[in-house]
Formats: structure tokens, sequence, C-alpha cells
């Protein structure tokens, strides 16, 4: 029927068997080297998938029905199949790809031709492209990235990768369109696509629609060398940008919070005395002015003359350092957090607000206040009044001083889901969409010279970004400007804070000064000795350390500044708290604005004992005298 001898040296396996019992009649050598084990000639086809152990690609024995041979038999035709796995006895799993073919003997099959081949290594292949496969799948579909192809022309022809998204496109949406034409209005697009398809690898960086790409540019070649088109791997670092700007402009803003802190200590001495004898100044000259009275005629006159220039002249000396002390205050803003955090009534700042600046707003506009009632926010009240102080100035600096009856300001205070929201608009010029980003930023104005330092916007973002909250502007409704404050709501109840009672009557105490800036040490004494206190001065620290743990005398109060050179004012306070323990709790701290990290992180463990300068001196010894009685 069929030479053995050929088929024993075929290098496939060979099985035949007769139809329809499957009886094997034949088996070649290859047979055992690939199944393990001989032909069974006494195995019918019904036993079959036990004797040789088939099973399916799952481990499941392989039906009887499905074996090639009874398909052939079933059908009288070819089979081919790839789905069979043989269990060799020795533990290995044998891919098999079979061919069953009929041997006809007077028009019916009576015997099997079943040929098949050791396909493992091909399995195993085709199973690790798969995998191979699906990671690059998940990759290309997960990773901001984007593969794509073009051939010579421009023309696109692969388009994959979820870095589509920030196009506004999804994969295979580009394929057949041409890229000279889809990016003409981005000649950094079109001249690198021409450099590839002129043989050059490269990486180049484009902007699309908002969206930056880091792109690796590499030419495509046929069998002969020649470049057929262009292959790209795109990957969008729009976010990582983003990132890096706002990285590179936290770290401008924590190197001008440092430098702010170290100029406001630096002004902020001389100011205090500046302040102070500006006061001497003017009680002196209320003073000579009554005294002048008793003079002959003929000299008040000219005295009071000279009183009332005098006092002209000191006007704006005092305003001016007041200015300056604005200025240093919001210096300090964002070179430090808050100092109390609480649950703060916003409604009740926005008041505030109006008491001290109501009348010279009103001057300028009409305000119209919405504040319906909302939950508390958690913050720090005096920098909530700044913040909507900033808010409301800027809105009066935008509006003509000429058109008071046209002008128009409105606050509004309501809540928006869990944010308490504040706005405050005005009917001005506003301010135009690519200002607005800028104008958050610091020494950045648009008031007239005189009108603004450039910080208060800033100042508002950095303090309502500290309480994780977020300010913006838009445009109002019917022209002008709306900057949108909002803050999450707070909605437990907070049981209201105690009021320390003032002092009943007034009361002389013995008060140390302990401060290296000579003339803010003798300006403090002198307003306090007018005040009816007894006070030491010293320069020196360390002398101040020993007069403090001598025990006598008994100081009262100690002011002492917290940046001073050598023994600094945080160095008093760890002397002491080994010393002479119970006299900590007199000290208060003056600052002129902690610059340093060790008294950024000494004032937020002590805020309660300390002050900024400048500062009413007899008032805070008033107050603190007052609340240990």
């Amino acid at each position: 029927m069929f030479n053995r001898q050929i088929l024993d040296a075929l290098p496939v396996a060979i099985w035949v068997a007769e139809a329809p019992s499957g009886k094997a009649v034949y088996a070649n050598p290859q047979f055992r080297r690939i199944v393990g084990v001989d032909a069974v000639e006494a195995s019918r086809i019904e036993d079959a998938a036990e004797t040789y152990r088939v099973f399916d690609a799952e481990g499941r024995s392989y039906p009887v029905e499905r074996l090639p041979f009874s398909r052939v038999v079933a059908t009288g035709g070819p089979v081919t199949a790839d789905d069979l796995v043989i269990h060799r006895p020795d533990g290995q799993h044998v891919n098999l790809r079979v061919f069953a073919n009929p041997i006809n003997t007077g028009g019916s099959v009576t015997h099997v031709v079943v040929t098949f081949v050791d396909i493992a290594e091909e399995v195993r292949a085709e199973a690790g492209r798969r995998r191979t496969e699906s990671l690059l799948s998940f990759a290309v579909d997960h990773a901001p990235i984007a593969i794509w192809t073009a051939d010579a022309e421009g023309r696109i022809t692969l388009s994959e990768g979820a870095g589509l998204a920030s196009l506004g496109v999804k994969s295979g949406q580009l394929v057949g369109q041409n890229i000279f034409e889809l990016y003409q209005g981005n000649p950094s697009i079109v001249d690198a696509i021409r450099r590839g398809l002129a043989g050059e690898s490269f990486w180049y960086v484009a902007e699309v629609s908002g969206a930056v790409y880091d792109t690796w540019l590499t030419p495509m070649v046929d069998a002969a060398g020649q470049v057929v088109g262009v292959t790209g791997l795109s990957n969008d670092v729009t976010a990582i940008r983003h990132l890096q700007a706002t990285t590179i402009q936290n770290d401008r803003v924590i190197a001008m919070g440092t430098l702010a802190a170290s100029v406001a200590h630096e002004i902020n001495n001389p100011l205090t005395f500046m302040l102070g004898h500006v006061d001497v100044l003017a009680e002196a000259l209320d003073r000579l002015g009554l005294a002048v009275r008793g003079l002959p005629e003929s000299l008040q006159l000219d005295l009071s003359l000279l009183v009332t220039t005098a006092r002209e002249a000191l006007d704006p000396v005092r305003s001016g350092t007041a200015r300056i002390a604005g200025i240093t205050r919001e210096l300090r803003t964002f070179g430090r957090p808050a100092t109390e955090i609480s649950h703060v009534e916003v409604q009740a700042a926005v008041r505030s607000v109006f008491e001290l600046v109501g009348k010279e707003v009103e001057s300028r506009a009409v305000v119209m206040m919405d504040l319906s009632p909302t939950a508390r926010i958690r913050g720090d009240s005096p920098q909530l009044v700044q913040v909507i102080l900033n808010l409301v100035m800027n809105a009066m600096h935008a509006l003509p001083a000429s058109e008071p009856a046209v002008n128009r300001i409105w606050v509004r205070v309501a809540e928006d889901g869990d944010r308490v929201v504040i706005e405050v608009a005005d009917n001005g010029p506003g301010v135009p969409p690519d200002m607005r980003e800028h104008i958050f930023e610091p020494f950045q104005t648009t008031k007239a010279v005189g009108e603004g330092s450039g910080l208060g916007l800033f100042v508002c973002r950095n303090i309502v970004r500290g309480w994780s909250g977020n300010v913006s502007v838009d445009d109002r409704p019917g022209g002008g400007a709306r900057f949108r404050v909002e803050l999450p709501a707070v909605r437990e109840v907070v049981a209201p804070a105690a009021v320390v009672p003032a002092a009943s009557t007034h009361r002389s105490a013995q008060i140390l000064i302990v401060d290296d800036e000579p003339l803010v040490a003798k300006m403090l004494g002198l307003l306090l000795e007018k005040a009816g206190h007894r006070v030491t001065i010293e320069t020196d620290s360390p002398r101040a350390i020993d007069m403090l743990t001598a025990g006598d005398p008994q100081y009262d109060l100690v002011y002492c500044d917290l940046m001073m050179k050598g023994t600094s004012g945080m160095d008093l306070a760890a002397a002491l708290a080994m010393l002479a323990p119970s006299k900590l709790d007199r000290l208060v701290f003056m600052t002129g604005g902690a610059f340093t990290g060790a008294a950024r992180d000494f004032r937020a463990v002590h805020d309660q004992q300390c002050v900024d300068k400048p500062f009413d001196i007899v008032a805070e010894t008033a107050r603190r005298l007052a609340s240990w009685s």
C-alpha cells in the first residue's frame, strides 16, 4: 500500500490507521520521538485520546469526535488542526500541527494517514509575541505616547497611542491625512519631517494645540536603502512641563519669601524707632503748642506758625513710615505661614474691611454687598481680612476717581457646593485674558505709581492656596473684572473662643528689653516709661541671660529680639529652658522678619509669644499683663 522505507525516513511523524476503527497499521520512528510512546495496534479511536494522552490547549482531554482521524472519517475529506497537545510520559508537553488525509478504496475511506510535526517552539514564540504585543499595546494605549509613521509624501500611515488625546483625536484617526498640510502653521514640525525624509534621526520638541511633545524621529528605508518615510515616537510632556514651570515658580516664591523676610527685618528695626520718634515728636509739638499760648502775643504768632509748620511736615513722615510698615507686612505674609488657624466667619471679615476703608471706597464707587449666610472657613482671620482688603482696594483703584456716581463695586459671599465663595467685582476696564495669570505674580501691577506695591494679588493667592483654596479672575457679566476666592467650607460647630478680660486698672510693671539695635531698644523703653513702666535695656544677650537667671529683679515681662547677632532670641530661650524655665512664659519675641529656617520653625512653635515689628508696645504690654492678671 505504501513504501515503508520512505515513510520511515521522513522527518515528520506518520500514523496510519484503519477506518473507521482507528486500529493502527503503521507508525514511523518519528512518531515515537514526538509522542514518546510506540503506536498501540490494539487501541481503537475511542481510546486514542487516553492511549496517547492527547489534550487541547487548555489542558482538557481531547474529544474523540474532534480528533482529525474522526473528522476525516466523518467528512471524507482532509483535515488540518493546530490545537492538539501531547502530554508525554517524561512530562514534556508537545504542541502538534496535524494533517489527516483519507485513503479511498472502492469509493470509501479505508485508511486515514495522519501526519504531524512538533510546533512547540512555534507556539512558545507566538505566545511570546502575543505577550510582547499585549505589553506594547498596554503601553501605547495608556502611556502618554503616540507612535506614528508617514510616507515620503507626508501621508500619515500609522497613528496610535494615548498621547493623541491631547490633540483631541483617537488612535487611527489621523491616518490618511497629509502631515505637511495638517501642520502647515507649525514650522518646527514641517522642518522636522523634511529633515527625517532627508535621512536624519534626532529629537525635537513641538507644541501642538497647547500640548507639548518630545519626539524621536527617524527615517524608514526600503531594501535598497532608499528613504520611504519617517517613524516618530512622540511623548506628551505637557503635564511634566507644567510641573517644571510650577516648580520653578515655587522655587522663586520660596527664595523671594526668604529675601522678603530678610529685607523686612532690616527695614522694620529702623522703622520701629522712626515711628516711635514720630509719636514722641507729635506729642512734643502738642505740648509746645500749649506752652506757646502762655507767651507774649508778639511771640505767639511766630512760634504758633512754626509749630503748625512742624506738624504739617510730620504728617507725611508718619504717613510714609506707615506705608513702609504696610509693605513690609505684605512681604512677611508670603515669607511665613498664617499665624493662628481657626474657623473664621467670612461675613465678619468683609464687614471688618469696610469698617477700615469703607469711607475711602465709597468716595470712589457705589458699593453693593450680598453677604449670604455660609459655613465658616478654616484660616487666619487677619489674613482673610487682608485678602478681602487687597481685592476691594484693587477694585477701587481700577475705577476712575472722576466718576464716583457711575463706578460700582460688588462684594458677594455665598456657598457653592462644599466651598465658600467670595467675589469682588467692578465695572472698570477688566483684566485682559493674557494678563490674568501674570497679575498674581510678584511686583506685577497696573496701578498708578504710588497706588500699589505689586504684591497685593500675589499675597492673596499665596494666603488662599495655603488654606487649600483658589483665587481667579474673569470677566464680570456686563463688563469689568470679577475676582473669585474659593475656600473649603467647615461644617462642624465650633465653640466661641474665650474672651480675655481687659485690665480694670493700670498696672506698672518691671520690663526688660533685649535688642542689639540700641536705637530700637531705647525708643521702646522710652514709650514704656512714658506709660509708667520701669524699664531695663540690655543690648548684649549673654548679659541678659545672666540678668534673668540671677533672679533679681523679677521681671514681669521681657521683650527680646528674635534675630540678633551672636546669641539670638532663640538661644536666649534655650538657655532659660535649662537654667530658669519658669521665666519662659514671660518672654515676648520681637521680629522684623524670620528669614532663616530655624527662625521660621521657632516662630511656628512659639507664635503666641511673637510680635511683628513695628508694633504698639504700650498696647501689647497692657494686653499681656491683663491676660496674666
